[in-house]
């Protein structure tokens, strides 16, 4: 797994994002009942585990693929006293193996980039339910991740340079110079109490609102934890992005635009595929 998402700088700046970790944790408390078996994926400092643990869990399983951030995790719960309730586990949840029978009630797996594109969850979705480990029965937290695009006009001037890159948009950076030259449309919709498919495609045609040069796309994702508590982009999560494309289109209002864009979860930006052509 890519270390970038696995670093304790990562995983403190998760903890510290307070919109997203209470919100997870009121979930948790919400759903967690006495006697459940839980796995949390991607423990990070462990935070989740210990939530799980506080409302009741009989056990819980945490995973964390980072040696140091394991160690972490592993220290926290013992300084909270959860130590025989929270065990943590130095493994990749894609391919990661439990004892035979094993099934856990719920699952809690914030391993979540926009768009899927940075991080393996549905790799490690799959893994649990291909080895039974899961079912239908199971509660996922969060239980869908949804990602729509629109096609954009962006300012890649950077002191006085031109310098087209993905650009991740997190809130708390300066307000990029940018417009939308179409509405959104969204990328997919994936539920993570079922297997899904690693790959994205999607095939769309856009009408122009405004006149302009189409030279990029953005991608913003919103996480469902259960059906009725949504998070967007906060501090940690869900930052939207810019994506370049390769080739200026110009467009005038009314135009029509197709946008072809395919990808493979997990495996970053490089393997991201995108052609634009006006129709």
């Amino acid at each position: 797994m890519d270390e970038t998402f696995s670093s304790i700088d990562l995983a403190t700046t998760c903890l510290l994002d307070s919109e997203r970790t209470e919100t997870f944790g009121k979930v948790i408390h919400e759903l967690v009942k006495p006697g459940h078996i839980v796995l949390d994926v991607g423990t990070g400092p462990g935070i989740m585990a210990l939530f799980a643990a506080r409302a009741g869990a009989k056990k819980v399983y945490a995973i964390e693929s980072n040696p140091y951030t394991a160690k972490i995790a592993t220290q926290n719960i013992e300084n909270n006293n959860f130590k025989d309730i929270i065990s943590v586990f130095l493994a990749d949840a894609r391919n990661i193996n439990f004892k035979e029978g094993m099934f856990f009630d719920v699952v809690i797996m914030e391993m979540l980039t926009t768009g899927m594109v940075d991080e393996y969850q549905v790799w490690a979705v799959n893994n649990l339910f291909s080895k039974g480990y899961v079912n239908e029965k199971t509660i996922f937290v969060p239980y869908r991740h949804d990602t729509f695009i629109t096609p954009m006009e962006t300012n890649f001037v950077n002191y006085g340079f031109y310098m087209r890159m993905v650009k991740h948009v997190w809130n708390f950076l300066p307000k990029q110079d940018m417009r939308s030259l179409a509405d959104k449309s969204e990328l997919h919709s994936i539920s993570f109490n079922k297997n899904n498919n690693i790959n994205s495609k999607t095939d769309k045609i856009f009408e122009i609102k405004e006149d302009g040069v189409l030279n990029s796309i953005y991608l913003e994702s919103e996480t469902w934890l259960n059906k009725t508590v949504r998070l967007g982009d906060t501090l940690a999560l869900n930052a939207p992005v810019i994506y370049p494309l390769f080739k200026d289109v110009q467009v005038k209002k009314g135009d029509k635009v197709r946008l072809k864009m395919k990808y493979m979860f997990g495996n970053g930006y490089r393997n991201l595929e995108t052609y634009m052509v006006k129709l």
